[in-house]
């Protein structure tokens, strides 16, 4: 019989990022595996501290279709109105409102 661990079989069924690492400490650099929203605080293989953070923001891969504001600005956020309970997606560089072009129409 064969005994395994249920918080492990569930930690490997979470949804992981996967990439290039930096030590913020001794600028050691490596490749690393963490569950998602996990980003910083990581243990730097070379000095054992936990000053490891993801190297490069998370985005789309090569080849990935991405939607980006006429202005240039890919980061949008997105929130629900107080007043209406509409939700909005608004570009955080210039502020367009980007609703009906990410979905079709408004929410």
């Amino acid at each position: 019989m064969t005994v395994i661990s249920l918080a492990a079989a569930r930690a490997e069924r979470e949804p992981h990022w996967q990439g290039a690492c930096v030590c913020l400490g001794c600028r050691h650099e490596w490749q690393g595996v963490g569950p998602m929203g996990v980003h910083t605080g990581l243990q730097c293989p070379e000095c054992n501290l936990p000053k490891g953070t993801v190297k490069w923001p998370f985005g789309p891969q090569v080849g990935d279709a991405e939607f980006r504001c006429l202005c240039g600005c890919e980061a949008m956020s997105v929130y629900k109105r107080a007043v209406d309970g509409r939700f909005i997606t608004r570009c955080m560089a210039c502020g367009t409102d980007q609703t009906a072009a990410i979905y079709g129409e408004a929410l």
